[in-house]
């Protein structure tokens, strides 16, 4: 147990290590006069697990670290980031929760990272996210919860990703991408009760979804495939108002934003209308 730390554990061009089974408890109030629960820099082949982390500035920080494996860790009630990492490649992060931090996960100018089976729930604020993705290439995201965030994923600039088995619940944004994205496929992922499924502001380019869940899906299902037969527009154009106006969010739910937005998904205008999932799963999917 390490308390009223300025940083917890800090590892330094070390490799082939072990950072296991710690309690680190911070008292952190400022962003500037406090450290990290536990820091790599320029370390390869550590592994990070059941590590308990609170109250530091950034839980877990990694930078110049690759083929390193974080998994069964707990970073909550952080001041900014309870997972921060920069240009460290090929690292595995599994089965953490990261709840309640200042500005939730950022990850950073890396590339073949697999996020599997994380939770990531309850980091509001005006500039926090579940996850933070900036040039991030070739990753894969599989089987994580995002539930109760400001946004559940940012995407900025990153390219060739998988989205795959993901929860969206009850984020107010699931899905925002901003910039430069090229190859970010959402397959079979469940979108439940979002105030915006996805915000847009840049072109569709190569990105996909296919066969996911939305719980706001008004389409049949004629011929009982499980699939819905008509496709389905994630971009309501109330979301690309607030995107423009952030103020219009007083109106949220009101009876005059369900019109504008059922005009538009009748002949889209302002929205993109070739950003379509083709083939709505009827059903939320389990796995």
């Amino acid at each position: 147990v390490l308390e009223k730390l300025f940083f917890g554990i800090y590892l330094e061009k070390s490799s082939y290590g072990k950072v296991y089974h710690n309690k680190i408890v911070g008292d952190a109030k400022e962003e500037y006069n406090s450290g990290n629960g536990i820091q790599l820099w320029y370390s390869n082949h550590i592994e990070i697990e059941h590590n308990y982390v609170v109250h530091v500035r950034d839980g877990i920080y990694l930078e110049f670290s690759d083929d390193c494996l974080i998994k069964n860790n707990v970073s909550s009630m952080n001041l900014r980031y309870g997972l921060h990492f920069m240009f460290s490649n090929n690292d595995v992060y599994k089965d953490n929760t990261f709840e309640n931090n200042g500005a939730g996960v950022a990850v950073m100018f890396s590339k073949k990272i697999k996020m599997l089976n994380n939770i990531f729930r309850e980091n509001w604020g005006t500039a926090s996210y579940g996850l933070l993705l900036k040039e991030i290439n070739d990753a894969e995201i599989i089987g994580n919860t995002f539930e109760e965030n400001t946004i559940g994923i940012n995407i900025e600039g990153s390219n060739r990703i998988v989205y795959k088995h993901n929860n969206f619940i009850k984020n107010g944004w699931a899905i925002k991408v901003r910039g430069a994205t090229y190859s970010n496929h959402f397959i079979e992922n469940n979108f439940l009760y979002n105030s915006f499924d996805l915000a847009y502001n840049s072109k569709v380019n190569d990105n996909s979804f296919d066969m996911n869940f939305w719980s706001n899906y008004t389409g049949y299902d004629l011929n009982k495939d499980g699939i819905g037969d008509v496709p389905h527009r994630p971009i309501k154009l109330f979301s690309y108002i607030v995107n423009k106006t952030p103020e219009t969010i007083i109106l949220l739910r009101s009876l005059f934003i369900d019109v504008i937005d059922f005009s538009e998904k009748v002949s889209p205008v302002f929205t993109p209308d070739n950003l379509v999932d083709k083939k709505p799963i009827i059903k939320r999917i389990a796995w």
